[in-house]
């Protein structure tokens, strides 16, 4: 490995940790503003599925985190406070609200990462506690995750020159499957859709992307995202596992829907503005949104497919499988 390769590994490396440790600090801020308020609304409003999918899309929207709301919403089911039915209707309205970073990354907010930096550290060292605290550090952590972005966009879009590159990228063009594996794969990795996200529409910005591309990374990118769900469900009671599976099946089947269409969601995306990044964000926000429309739709049949899918196990199975997720959530 050349030396130069070498630092462009340590450089994207670098990025990709401030990205998510400023994903964290954000998360938290804005945890502590809305976390309560969600659990109380999730426990208000799901007494019907449209409003329990609202609840989902404007709590990812605001905390820009669907794997802190899907792993609330399989807590709340372990503990018997919400029904399978409400989880599932909150889940899809998360992968509709996690459409809003895209939506706001390809604006490029991240030339302004120095201001809320600063912006974020007066307000949050201002203050002791309180409202005013917590939005300094949601605005810190949002400047340091869009330095974190901007790190990587700046040492990989010079790397799309490379033979390799360009070759998987016009594969990935040609054959969505290819990007979406590698979106799925590497979100699991880095447990983060929105790190995947924000950087797939940044190195659209630069031309280094195809639309057929971009759209097949972040459909792999809802998938990969799964993992977090599915590790928060290890060891639970069998409706809270049987929500963390529906997030899973619920991502698959809405990626094995728009494949046969993938051209007429390109063409749409196409039609709907003119630079590359507003059509990507604009084809996800379409895609997650036709998805949880469909499942709204057919809530009841998906829910009993995953009740038969997902039965109840041994007392003693579980308990094994208690001790067992418990020591992988310790290591994530």
């Amino acid at each position: 490995m050349e030396a130069g390769e070498l630092m462009v590994i340590i450089y994207v490396f670098l990025g990709l940790m401030l990205f998510l440790g400023g994903l964290k600090i954000m998360s938290a801020g804005l945890a502590e503003l809305g976390g309560s308020s969600f659990a109380q609304a999730v426990r208000h409003w799901t007494g019907q599925r449209g409003s329990a999918f609202l609840v989902g899309v404007f709590f990812t929207a605001f905390t820009q985190s669907s794997s802190l709301a899907t792993v609330i919403v399989v807590g709340m089911v372990d503990a018997r406070i919400i029904s399978l039915g409400a989880a599932i209707a909150v889940i899809a309205g998360a992968n509709v609200g996690t459409t809003v970073t895209g939506q706001l990354i390809s604006f490029r907010l991240y030339d302004y990462a120095p201001l809320l930096v600063a912006a974020g550290t007066i307000f949050f060292l201002s203050s002791r506690k309180g409202g005013r605290r917590e939005a300094g550090r949601a605005l810190l952590g949002l400047g340091i995750l869009l330095s974190g972005l901007n790190t990587m966009h700046s040492f990989l879009v010079p790397q799309a020159e490379k033979a390799w590159v360009k070759e998987f990228l016009e594969m990935a063009a040609i054959n969505p499957s290819v990007a979406i594996f590698a979106g799925a794969a590497v979100t699991a990795i880095v447990q983060s859709s929105s790190a995947v996200m924000a950087l797939t529409i940044a190195l659209a910005q630069e031309g280094v992307l195809s639309l057929a591309a971009g759209v097949g990374i972040l459909v792999g990118a809802d998938v990969g995202t799964c993992v977090t769900s599915l590790l928060a469900g290890l060891g639970t009671g069998v409706n809270a596992r049987r929500a963390a599976v529906a997030h899973l099946v619920f991502n698959l089947l809405s990626m094995a829907i728009v494949l046969p269409v993938f051209q007429l969601l390109l063409t749409v995306a196409a039609a709907s503005a003119e630079i590359m990044p507003r059509q990507l964000a604009n084809a996800h926000t379409i895609y997650n949104l036709s998805g949880a429309v469909m499942l709204l739709i057919f809530l009841s049949p998906f829910q009993l497919c995953i009740e038969r899918l997902i039965m109840p196990e041994n007392t003693v199975k579980r308990r094994i499988l208690g001790k067992f997720g418990e020591i992988i959530k310790k290591w994530f």
